[in-house]
This record gives C-alpha cells, structure tokens and sequence, in this order.
C-alpha cells in the first residue's frame, strides 16, 4: 500500500507522511479505518520501525490519525480536506520548482503547457494506471 524510495532527498519518515496523507486525500484508507502498524509497516517497506513511529507522531501530532491504546492507529474523522490540501500545496511547490527550471533554460511557456497537457492526456488514457506512475 505504502512505497518509499530510499534514495530520494525526502528523508523516509516524511514519505512515509506523504504517503499515509495520500491514502487518505484518495479514499483509499477512510476516516475511523486502522493504518498498519509501526511493525507491519516497517517490515512491508524495509525501514527501521523509529522510522514509521517517528512518521506516525508527526501524523498524529497534526490530528491527523489517533491511537486506540492496544488497538493502533486510526485514521481521525473529517481529515480528508486537510490530506487534499496537503497534497496541493506539495504540488504546487514542486511544479514551481519545475516550471522555474524550465524558464531559465529557455523552454517556452506555451511548451510547458503542452508538456503538461500532454501527460494530462496520457494519463487519462484507456488502458493507463492512473494512479501509478507509468
């Protein structure tokens, strides 16, 4: 369910954030449903299990998922807003970051747009894993 990349700048323990929040903007793990816990995690994605707990306080410390004492961690009511958002704003920072790249290497604005049409559509293509990368 979960993936990190271990060589990624993003230290793991915020992917680890990043990737909880993008079940929850998804659907894909609902508000009062369970998340793995620290162990299961660490074990399914081949980290040290401080790692998941340090993830799992920063999550809970944004009220984001809480715990049921001997039960785990569950996601909070009514976060799912709040994990969209989070996402925007990542994007929004990355996108920035790209486009600024491009500028200063001469791309046109009008290739960018193109460029991000063109995945857009390659995205919403029959056949294609929305979801995933390709």
């Amino acid at each position: 369910m979960f993936r990190v990349d271990p060589h990624s700048s993003v230290p793991v323990f915020e992917q680890i954030v990043h990737e909880v929040k993008g079940a929850v903007a998804s659907g894909a793990i609902r508000p009062g449903e369970p998340i793995p816990s620290v162990r299961k995690l660490a074990v399914d994605i081949l980290v040290n299990p401080n790692t998941v707990a340090k993830a799992y306080r920063e999550l809970e410390r944004e009220g984001l998922i809480y715990t049921k004492r001997g039960l785990g961690f569950f996601v909070s009511e009514g976060v799912e807003a709040a994990c969209k958002e989070d996402f925007l704003d990542r994007f929004r920072s990355e996108a920035e970051r790209l486009v600024t790249q491009a500028l200063r290497a001469g791309i046109a604005p009008e290739t960018l747009f193109d460029a991000f049409e063109q995945v857009m559509q390659d995205r919403n293509t029959p056949g294609q894993n929305k979801g995933e990368p390709a």
